[in-house]
């Protein structure tokens, strides 16, 4: 069963850089990554609940995958997102039931500097790249709190300054949202929620949202609202009016945005004025705060406070 999001995964520039920027300005502390042994890359992880943000670098580029060096060419930014399952080879062979390709199950692994190493076993839908819009599949090593000892390197995860708790939502960019939401569905076997438009994030888009009951976070996909103009500037952030269009024109259907639970956005928003970090803060219809993509690596970032008190089968207010 398809239970949770594992990780996100934020390809960038220079790994040490994107650390810091992540650690020092935006107050999500990164504390574990290492080599893998092949696709010539490295990594430094982000564990926020059971949930982690994986930032990613080319190590050594004739090893690295093309569709990774072409999506770093445009920017750094998100390459996309694995659900974790707890039966990998159940979840495997129920898609390919519904004549979808799947590479895998394949074992992957990582090593620190010094010497210890963690395993997993993938499957990918369709081709194992690394940026591509279909999240892949993933079971872990190791389960809980080792799991997540292990991927902090090693180390009980630190808090955040930030005060982020949870990954909630993976949003992935799509043109037809009608159609993508079919496609999705066929593929991982999860019903989509009724189609809700983008006002509780204050950004003009359409979406439905697929939910992880066990976990309860969702991934959703999102759809620019019609529009008779195409947008000119691709460069336009999210949320601004027309953004979400020119994503889709600059990097095709792909994981645009992911919302995070802090403990309290007031001192979120105060941390995040405090180091110089450019945000976007709106309070209705309810409060919410973006992180603009180039205070991020690329990565556009919404902030929810965690309200427990919400019924769980809104896909609004997971």
């Amino acid at each position: 069963m398809l239970t949770a999001l594992d990780h996100i995964i934020i390809g960038v520039l220079d790994l040490e850089d994107a650390a810091q920027v992540f650690s020092q300005k935006l107050g999500l502390t990164v504390s574990g990554g290492g080599k893998h042994p092949t696709g010539g890359t490295a990594n430094r992880i982000i564990v926020i609940g059971d949930t982690y943000i994986e930032l990613i670098s080319v190590d050594t580029r004739v090893e690295a995958q093309q569709s990774m060096l072409q999506r770093l060419d445009k920017g750094e930014g998100y390459l996309n997102f694995a659900l974790t399952s707890n039966d990998l080879q159940a979840d495997s062979a129920a898609i390919r039931t519904r004549d979808i390709i799947t590479v895998g199950p394949e074992s992957g692994s990582l090593t620190t500097s010094d010497g210890r190493s963690r395993g997993w076993l993938r499957t990918d839908i369709e081709r194992p790249d690394l940026a591509q819009h279909y999240p892949f599949l993933i079971q872990h090593d190791s389960t809980g709190d080792e799991r997540r000892l292990r991927l902090a390197g090693w180390q009980t995860p630190p808090e955040h300054p930030l005060g982020a708790t949870k990954v909630l939502s993976a949003t992935i960019a799509v043109e037809d949202l009608g159609e993508a939401a079919q496609r999705f569905q066929h593929i991982y076997g999860l019903e989509p929620s009724e189609v809700f438009t983008g006002d509780v994030d204050s950004w003009d888009a359409l979406l439905v949202s697929f939910l992880l009951h066990e976990s309860l976070q969702s991934f959703e996909l999102a759809a620019p609202l019609p529009t008779f103009v195409d947008p000119v500037d691709t460069s336009v952030p999210l949320p601004e009016p027309g953004a979400l269009a020119a994503y889709l024109q600059r990097f095709g259907e792909s994981l645009c945005k992911i919302t995070l639970a802090v403990e309290n956005l007031a001192a979120s928003k105060r941390y995040l004025d405090t180091h110089g970090v450019t945000s976007i803060y709106r309070d209705n219809p309810r409060p919410i705060l973006w992180i603009q993509p180039d205070q991020a690596c690329g990565a556009a970032i919404v902030l929810h406070e965690f309200t427990p008190d919400l019924p769980p089968d809104n896909p609004l207010d997971l």
